[in-house]
Parts: C-alpha cells; structure tokens; sequence
C-alpha cells in the first residue's frame, strides 16, 4: 500500500505531478504490473488529490479529508510507505505523522524534509524533482520487504527519540532561557 496525500493535490509546490510521473516509471517495471494486475498494490490518497492521477489508468482510493487522530492513524499504519513528493516543504507533519506509525517514507530532498528522514535508515530521499530517482526507490522499497519493516521500526524509534512532545518541549524550554 503506497500512501500520498495534501490539502491541495493541483498545489504546483506538493509535487504531485513529479509523483505521478514516478508512479509511471515504476508501471515499466514488469514485476511492478504484475503485481498491480494481482491487486497486491494499492495506491491510497488522502485530502484532494492532484486532477490528473486519473492519467495513470491505474485505480487510486481516495480516503477523503482525515478529521480524526484515528483516522489518521489508521491511514498511516496501514500503508507500507508514506511519498511525500513535495517541492517545497519546512517541516511536514506528514513525514513525521507517518514515521509515527512505523512508516517509511520517500521523499525529494527539500527544505526540512531530509533533516527528518535519515536516507536509507527510515526511508529514502532522493534528488529535488528527480521522478525517476523516485520511482527507483519505491520499487527498491517495494521488492524488499526486510527493509522495510527494519525501516519502520527505524521510524518509530527516531521519533520516540528525536520527536517526542517532552524532547520538543525542553528543547523549546532551552531555546526562551537562552
């Protein structure tokens, strides 16, 4: 199960348009079709996704804006790997929400994002834009399934140790009595 989403798909800057260029690249892989043509990939969506995922022909199940921590939840832990394709981004709750769940993401390397996702430890950043970089990643990702779940536990424990409501807190605490 492969898990996007934003506020705003058709949003030039969230890198949906590099995403499905990615998913494209990804549909030349024969191993990658057969396992499309078996119905053992599944590509989810949630908030408003991008007007042209339907140029893929593949199906894409929209979950809808999340209103609920448990929906939330519930969408993240599900997923094998969350995609943020995002251009421009600071610190995306995304990334963090997903890793939360011990989901390994793939992401460009924009902004903050890299700062969050420790390349080929919790996940695998690639090139700003580079769809194809993108695509070679998800199919490593998807074809290793060890990886990912060492990835995952990865996730949780990075965010256990680095995100935590009480690490950010002292470290704010820190940041006023400087």
């Amino acid at each position: 199960t492969l898990l996007f989403g934003g506020e705003d798909g058709n949003e030039r800057r969230k890198g949906f348009k590099e995403l499905i260029t990615a998913i494209q690249y990804c549909l030349k892989d024969e191993e990658f079709q057969s396992l499309f043509g078996a119905d053992k990939i599944k590509l989810i969506c949630f908030g408003h996704p991008n007007d042209d995922l339907e140029l893929l022909g593949i199906p894409v199940e929209p979950l809808g804006y999340l209103d609920s921590d448990e929906k939330i939840r519930a969408a993240y832990s599900s997923a094998d790997l969350f995609i943020l394709p995002s251009l421009e981004d600071n610190l995306p709750n995304t990334d963090l929400e997903a890793m939360s769940c011990g989901t390994p993401v793939v992401v460009f390397n924009a902004g903050g994002v890299p700062e969050m996702v420790a390349n080929g430890v919790t996940g695998r950043v690639v090139p700003l834009g580079d769809s194809e970089k993108m695509g070679e990643a998800l199919l490593s990702l998807i074809f290793d399934v060890d990886k990912r779940e060492v990835m995952g536990e990865e996730c949780r424990r990075k965010i256990e140790e680095e995100y935590a409501l009480s690490i950010q807190g002292r470290a704010y605490l820190e940041l006023y009595e400087e």
